[in-house]
């Protein structure tokens, strides 16, 4: 009979099948001067689809035997144990939802994950998690295991419009965001922020660069005051399997991931404002190397409206882009100073050229 990722039995005897079973998500991607490994556990699902309510794009309904939220923390160890972290400059650790989520990690089993964070020699961990489960207490804990100066909270905080938020179905306001920011700030935390590129509540690359951009001036803002390190996460929508979009996709065919021209002029605005702020924030782009499966990416498009042939090279020059800063500015240009017959029909559609003041 097959082991299940939760079953008491030896972790050593079974550590490759244990290990296979319970991560939804292992990839190792070039970042800064090292790597970035984004780890995910088959823990228990997210409070928001323990209610029936998930969020129209998510396409992650949990695996088959998640791991007991008390077991979390072993099978952790193992996994921590199995690997080389010698390049690893950022550990980025994902649950079903939040990991302070007791339904998903237990308070132990944290403790126990912090512990070998704090004795690793990984110089970043990135820990997910809904504004609802940060609180004074697990931050308390978190800062006396973990030096605060190490730690990144992420919140997928999507947009700062309410409205738009709310059609996303993601079950917190930017009340409730702005109070957890207060404590990541209070407890001398990082604080990064997801913001999502043309979801389906916008699927409009204009008024979705526009919203990104309204958004990140507002969190900038923000975390000015709370004198909060910050790190925008731009996350291009990508339709997910299994998302309620997806499942009435054939219906609708009308929803759309945002052009990669429109990516990158969004990249470049950010990096802009950011030149002409005082303070030290980061922006880093996503992908969709995910726990999920993509079923439309972020693509430019010919007149006949299939994917144009440039794609695949914009995608390689936007793969670079968490690598230096020197590169994300010469290969943002190389995407939106193109000679391809595609940019023409995007500028039409969002009703601006490139270069032209107004943007």
């Amino acid at each position: 009979m097959k082991q299940s990722c939760g079953s008491p039995s030896s972790v050593t005897d079974a550590r490759h099948s244990y290990r296979r079973d319970c991560v939804t998500l292992n990839k190792r991607e070039r970042y800064s001067d090292g790597l970035r490994w984004k780890l995910g556990i088959n823990t228990n699902p997210c409070v928001q689809l323990r209610k029936g309510r998930r969020c129209v794009y998510c396409g992650f309904l949990n695996y088959h035997d998640p791991i007991p939220p008390q077991k979390v923390g072993q099978v952790f160890t193992d996994i921590f144990a199995d690997n080389n972290l010698d390049e690893i400059h950022r550990l980025e650790i994902y649950v079903s939802g939040s990991f302070f989520d007791n339904e998903e990690v237990s308070s132990a089993s944290r403790l126990e994950i912090l512990r070998l964070i704090d004795e690793s020699g990984v110089s970043e961990v990135l820990l997910e998690s809904r504004p609802e489960f940060i609180t004074d207490e697990n931050l308390e804990s978190l800062a006396n295991m973990v030096d605060p100066e190490r730690v990144t909270i992420a919140i997928g905080v999507e947009t700062m419009d309410d409205g738009t938020r709310n059609k996303l179905r993601k079950g917190f306001s930017t009340e409730d965001f702005v109070r957890s920011l207060n404590i990541i700030a209070r407890y001398g935390m990082n604080f990064q922020a997801y913001l999502l590129l043309n979801p389906p509540a916008i699927n409009n690359d204009k008024k979705a660069i526009l919203d990104v951009i309204s958004s990140s001036i507002r969190i900038v803002k923000l975390t000015e005051e709370l004198n909060c390190n910050l790190v925008l996460a731009i996350q291009p929508y990508f339709i997910a399997q299994n998302s309620l979009v997806a499942n009435s996709f054939a219906k609708k065919n009308h929803i759309r991931p945002p052009w990669l021209y429109t990516v990158a002029l969004t990249l470049k605005m950010l990096n802009t404002m950011r030149a002409r702020t005082s303070s030290n924030w980061q922006v880093i782009l996503g992908n969709e190397n995910d726990n999920v499966v993509p079923l439309m990416v972020s693509s430019n498009y010919s007149s006949d409206g299939y994917v144009c042939s440039c794609t695949e090279t914009a995608r390689k020059y936007l793969n670079e882009f968490n690598i230096s800063s020197k590169r994300m500015e010469e290969n943002i240009d190389r995407i939106l100073y193109s000679s391809c017959d595609c940019k023409k029909i995007w500028e039409d559609q969002i009703g601006s050229k490139i270069g032209e003041s107004h943007w």
